[in-house]
């Protein structure tokens, strides 16, 4: 029994040396290097199975998760994490566009609760009531103030039919709330586009799920179909997502060079070049906030190295470190953090973020009047918005909201079409 136990944790730590690829070859890894650590694992395994007295059942496995999910504690990062195998299936699932869960974005700061920052219309949230910044209080019976982002989503999401229990605070009610949503299945639709005055076409993207560069590729031509001249990249509130779609997005705009690099913590820095078609050097403005972060701030980064465009908005969230995803035999897995990555120019903006060439700043009372991701579209999702606002902030404040104007997509929108005027007034 002792001899199988010894196995599998040989297995794991092969698989994760093989698939990170990061571990020097002069480090004393392997099993017979931590032979006595492994024992000590198996006894305290064994004495808990044989003495243990709790109204929890326990096995082997859920001793063995405890134990992988405490060494990713103990590395007291926030974006290494330990999943089961459920876990994984979600995390999949999100990076597909698609997973079980309550159809929210939500954003954390430091010594903070959890706060809704996003909705999908139709989602259980949005028919809830929930609306953006709300603050959650508790996911079941956990204080938000007291667990990282990751593990606040973590909870949310959750097979399709099963409840998750939240207390909510509104600030415009100044009262708590308690609220039992029933999750479903959430697809999300991660490309947006529209034309705007003077050929400005403008394109949002919620995040760098899998294949999403193929979306965007479609929007652009579309859009270029159409006359544009000119182009805003929407990426506030847009968290990333693979670093991959983020190197092919970015060579979209940028001719040649390097869009990224990395820097594990052993061996040479790995640089990321351009790949795939070039679509022009057309005036283009790309939307920052706070909650842009990780993959939106590599493509701002490279676009504000090569002074391709203009960043317009707020200062980015600041996330510059990069992560892997490595899966387990019992099919659960880790997220572990294995390198920092830097912009064209060698900056790592981790902790510092990226400030914007023009900011500006939204009022704190204003709700994005056309910023909820929607799986419906504009026509129909018109009919929705000045209901949404009043259930809100009330019938008066939702006239004037709907009557206010996105001030960072304006200050873009002009700065795109000064550059359309500038560009043919040289010709």
């Amino acid at each position: 029994m002792l001899k199988n136990k010894l196995k599998k944790l040989l297995i794991i730590l092969s698989i994760t040396s093989i698939s990170t690829n990061i571990l020097a070859n002069e480090e004393k890894i392997g099993f017979m290097n931590n032979i006595k650590q492994l024992k000590e694992i198996s006894d305290v395994m064994d004495i808990i199975q044989e003495n243990f007295v709790g109204d929890k059942k326990i096995d082997k496995t859920i001793l063995m998760q405890g134990a992988l999910k405490g060494m990713i504690d103990s590395l007291e990062d926030p974006h290494s994490n330990y999943f089961s195998k459920k876990g994984m299936e979600d995390l999949e699932g999100k990076m597909k566009g698609e997973y079980s869960g309550v159809g929210m974005i939500i954003r954390k700061g430091a010594n903070e609760p959890v706060t809704v920052e996003l909705l999908i219309e139709g989602s259980p949230a949005f028919n809830a009531g929930i609306r953006p910044n709300d603050k959650i209080l508790y996911i079941e019976d956990k204080s938000t103030y007291d667990i990282e982002l990751e593990e606040a989503s973590r909870l949310l999401k959750g097979k399709s039919g099963t409840k998750v229990k939240l207390k909510l605070y509104r600030e415009s009610e100044k009262k708590e709330r308690e609220i039992t949503l029933t999750r479903a299945d959430i697809k999300l639709e991660n490309v947006r586009s529209k034309m705007l005055d003077g050929n400005v076409g403008y394109i949002k993207l919620t995040q760098f799920a899998e294949d999403v560069d193929l979306e965007v590729k479609r929007e652009l031509e579309k859009l270029l179909s159409q006359g544009m001249e000119g182009l805003i990249l929407d990426l506030r509130n847009n968290p990333g997502g693979i670093i991959g779609q983020a190197i092919k997005i970015s060579s979209m705009f940028i001719e040649e060079g390097v869009i990224v690099s990395e820097r594990p913590k052993k061996g040479k820095e790995i640089f990321s070049y351009r790949e795939g078609k070039y679509y022009g050097d057309f005036p283009l403005v790309i939307l920052i906030n706070e909650g842009s972060a990780s993959a939106s701030e590599i493509v701002s980064g490279a676009i504000r190295d090569y002074k391709r465009g203009l960043l317009i908005g707020e200062k980015s969230f600041g996330k510059g470190s990069v992560q892997v995803v490595l899966p387990l035999p019992d099919e659960d897995g880790i997220k572990l953090t294995i390198a920092k990555y830097y912009t064209p120019k060698g900056e790592n903006i981790h902790g510092k973020g990226i400030n914007p060439d023009i900011v500006v700043e939204e009022d704190e009372d204003y709700l994005f009047y056309d910023g909820f991701i929607t799986n419906v579209n504009d026509k129909d999702q018109e009919a929705s918005k000045e209901k949404l606002l009043t259930s809100v902030v009330g019938k008066e404040k939702a006239e004037k909201l709907i009557k206010k104007e996105d001030k960072q997509l304006k200050t873009a929108e002009a700065a795109v079409i000064s550059m359309i005027k500038e560009r043919k007034n040289k010709k």
